[in-house]
């Protein structure tokens, strides 16, 4: 099987070039099949407006998945009952799954994408979202795939007047992970956040791009991003809010809290504003550090070795995101998940 050289998570505008963090590129391999086939989803085609949402890993991806025959499907949903979709893979696939909620209604979603460490390839994983005046969909998404399997997470989504998209996602375990996420506020009084808690280690990548784009008045947009890295592991970050003409009175704000715990690491964040409108506020911030030797001395004093401390350390940045998810059923999956990877340790 070939495999095709796609350059996605591209930062607008770009920046100085040496720093390598204007883009990326994955190899996805050609002609896979559709990997949810087999969740037993009620779905029919998408319409031309969900193919035609910008996405956070671009239209490099687009192209790829048009290219693939990978056609968007959406997916029905029955008021705020908990749409669940679990998939262990084991090869490359690829899918897009649109989710529409309908003027104040509520649409709550969980992705979990997993694979055992046999299984080998490359997993794309599209999610378009879209909410209509004062709707609410909250997505959860935990991305854990095996050692030999990489995954390339991708979201776009658009909120009309008053309505909100929350999107929860947790990363760990795997070897390489991209992800992506664009959320269009183009009605007035819109809303969107992207939390995300991530741990890597052992060599595992993470390359992530991340934009909130303010397009009506009084819209509102937070991203914020929790994890820990250790042993060789290499994250990128780019996190933009996007201030166009004619937002006036918009609220948009970026936030990381990175743990760095050792020297071995390749920690990359590039925090942007862009804005051509006055009246608005925008404000990015990141603690990036080791963690403060006083509390690990603290806890090892109590009896705590070095290497569980770190571990309630890496649990702590997961949970930080995992504990926003509004969906019971959903958030107590996702805690579950955690508290499993670390039952042990």
């Amino acid at each position: 099987m070939t495999a095709e050289k796609i350059t996605i998570n591209s930062l607008v505008p770009p920046t100085w070039n040496r720093l390598k963090v204007n883009d990326t590129m994955v190899e996805i391999p050609s002609d896979v099949p559709e990997g949810l086939a087999d969740q037993g989803l009620n779905t029919t085609e998408a319409g031309v407006s969900f193919s035609q949402m910008e996405t956070g890993c671009g239209k490099g991806l687009t192209e790829y998945l048009v290219k693939n025959g990978t056609k968007p499907r959406l997916v029905a949903t029955e008021g705020g009952k908990l749409v669940s979709i679990k998939k262990s893979y084991t090869g490359s696939a690829a899918d897009v799954l649109c989710f529409e909620a309908g003027e104040g209604e509520t649409v709550n979603i969980l992705t979990d994408a997993s694979s055992d460490d046999n299984a080998e390839g490359t997993a794309v994983l599209r999610i378009l979202l879209r909410a209509e005046k004062g709707a609410r969909i909250n997505l959860a998404q935990v991305i854990r795939p095996g050692k030999s399997m990489k995954i390339v997470n991708d979201i776009g989504s658009v909120a009309a007047e008053g309505a909100q998209i929350n999107v929860i996602q947790v990363f760990m375990d795997g070897s390489d992970i991209s992800a992506g996420s664009k959320t269009v506020l183009e009605g007035e009084e819109a809303s969107g956040e992207n939390r995300i808690g991530l741990v890597r280690t052992n060599g595992q990548t993470i390359d992530m791009n991340y934009v909130m784009k303010h397009i009506a008045k009084c819209t509102r947009a937070d991203i914020s991003v929790s994890g820990a890295l250790s042993q060789n592991a290499v994250k990128t970050f780019r996190g933009t809010i996007d201030f166009v003409r004619g937002c006036t009175g918009s609220d948009g704000a970026e936030s990381e809290n990175m743990l760095l715990l050792d020297d071995t690491i390749v920690n990359k964040t590039v925090p942007l504003i862009l804005c051509t409108e006055e009246s608005v506020a925008g404000s990015h911030g990141a603690t990036i550090g080791r963690p403060a030797e006083d509390i690990l001395f603290y806890m090892m004093s109590r009896g705590i070795t070095r290497e569980k401390a770190v571990s309630i350390l890496e649990r702590a940045s997961l949970e930080a995101a995992a504990n926003h998810i509004e969906d019971t059923e959903a958030r107590d999956y996702v805690l579950g998940l955690i508290a499993e990877k670390y039952a042990d340790e």
